[in-house]
């Protein structure tokens, strides 16, 4: 076979390694834009805060494309700024911290010029370009993307290298697809942000309705109550009952100052509790001219200044007792009032009278007789419990003898008690 012939073969050979080799070296270019790709889009899953999405970008720039440097800016619209928030290389000595930040105004640089006009911009050589600006260190070649959010620019994606004419048109392909995903993240991620604010905010606005509506609650039972203190002063001073105005003044004083005192908070200390009980009690016994006993038991092993309940709260429950049990009935009245533990997580309240019950009381009320401080009362429970997460527990039960009359009611109102060591807290 003559020599040509020979050459010939051999350079169609050639010619076909070489297609070869560019076809191969195309594709693993193309598998390796892909690869880049997918693990950008996947790297991003469970970045829920912009500042996540822009750290995670900066370091996967240098880490899966080789580079020296990379730093991404957000635009503050506001005030025209463009403002270094991740960045990965020389400029991030420390995770998640930039090294002396710096802010470029819209406009000015490379960095500000590429966010003005939308366009990415490759620069072989900033020796030549009048527009660079130095930031940690003078560097000879740049690249700089915009990151597009619907038509408009939010940041900007920038990188630098010690070598001239370093960036290629695959690197601008591959920033620009990064900075599309990138944007399509941050998107997301600011409506999120959004509606997360929007719930708290919402959130707060009804805590603060109902903390308002708890004030304005205790605001009104207050009144309720020391009116009735009042017109019972009336009463014995009518009387020309001395003595007996004196001590209901008396007892009426200490009261309105621990009522004042206490005003402002949503939870008292059991032994103030039973302080302002005692006294409104004591109250209770000087208006009506048919006496009843009252009692006031804690167990043992409740420290009273270690608990804390909400203030006056059981003071209806009291008031219905008197009123509606203990003066509706002839012969011996008793109330007493019992603070258990019953379970190591819950404090609980009982209330026992032997007056006429309800069955009874409701036949001299045929109307439905509702008391207003009680109406308020389980109105501040509901409140309670939703403010503070508590539970409050409330049962009433009616008392009986064993041939069936009625014996009087019992009301069990159960407390939760709040984890944690020191001061104990209900609700």
């Amino acid at each position: 076979m003559p020599i040509t012939v020979y050459i010939a073969l051999v350079a169609a050979l050639v010619l076909l390694l070489a297609a070869l080799y560019c076809r191969m070296a195309r594709y693993r270019r193309q598998y390796r834009t892909e690869a880049t790709l997918n693990y950008f889009t996947t790297s991003l899953f469970g970045k829920n805060t912009v500042d996540d999405i822009l750290w995670d970008v900066a370091k996967n720039c240098i880490s899966r494309l080789h580079l020296e440097d990379c730093v991404i800016y957000l635009l503050d619209e506001e005030q025209g700024l463009l403002v270094q928030k991740a960045a990965y290389g020389p400029k991030n000595p420390v995770r998640f911290e930039i090294r002396d930040p710096i802010e470029i105004k819209l406009g000015r640089g490379i960095v500000g010029s590429v966010a003005l006009t939308g366009r990415p911009e490759i620069i072989p050589d900033t020796s030549k370009d009048p527009r660079y600006i130095v930031d940690d260190e003078r560097r000879l070649s740049e690249i700089t993307v915009p990151i597009i959010d619907r038509g408009k620019v939010i940041g900007i994606i920038d990188s630098e290298h010690s070598r001239r004419d370093f960036y290629t048109m695959e690197h601008l392909a591959l920033l620009e697809r990064i900075a599309a995903i990138c944007a399509s993240k941050i998107a997301r991620t600011v409506i999120e942000e959004k509606a997360r604010r929007q719930a708290m905010e919402v959130q707060l606005l009804h805590k603060q309705l109902a903390e308002f509506r708890l004030v304005t609650l205790k605001s009104q039972m207050n009144p309720h109550f020391l009116f009735n203190c009042l017109n019972g002063i009336y009463h014995c001073i009518l009387a020309a009952d001395i003595d007996k105005a004196s001590d209901y003044v008396s007892n009426f004083a200490r009261l309105l100052r621990m009522v004042l005192m206490h005003a402002e908070k949503n939870f008292i200390s059991l032994r103030e509790e039973v302080e302002l009980l005692g006294h409104y009690l004591k109250i209770e016994a000087l208006r009506t001219n048919k006496p009843f006993d009252y009692n006031i038991f804690i167990d043992e092993g409740i420290n009273p200044d270690e608990y804390f309940v909400p203030g006056m709260l059981i003071q209806p429950f009291l008031e219905n007792a008197i009123w509606h049990g203990l003066m509706n009935k002839e012969g011996d009245r008793s109330l007493n009032i019992h603070w258990r533990r019953p379970k190591e997580k819950e404090l609980l309240c009982e209330i026992t009278d032997n007056g006429v019950g309800r069955a009874q009381s409701s036949r001299r009320h045929p109307s439905g007789h509702a008391s207003k401080g009680m109406s308020l009362c389980m109105e501040r429970v509901e409140l309670y419990k939703a403010l503070f997460n508590s539970t409050f527990h409330i049962r009433v039960i009616d008392l009986y003898s064993e041939d069936g009359a009625a014996q009087g009611t019992k009301v069990n109102i159960a407390f939760e008690i709040a984890p944690g060591a020191g001061v104990t807290h209900v609700g």
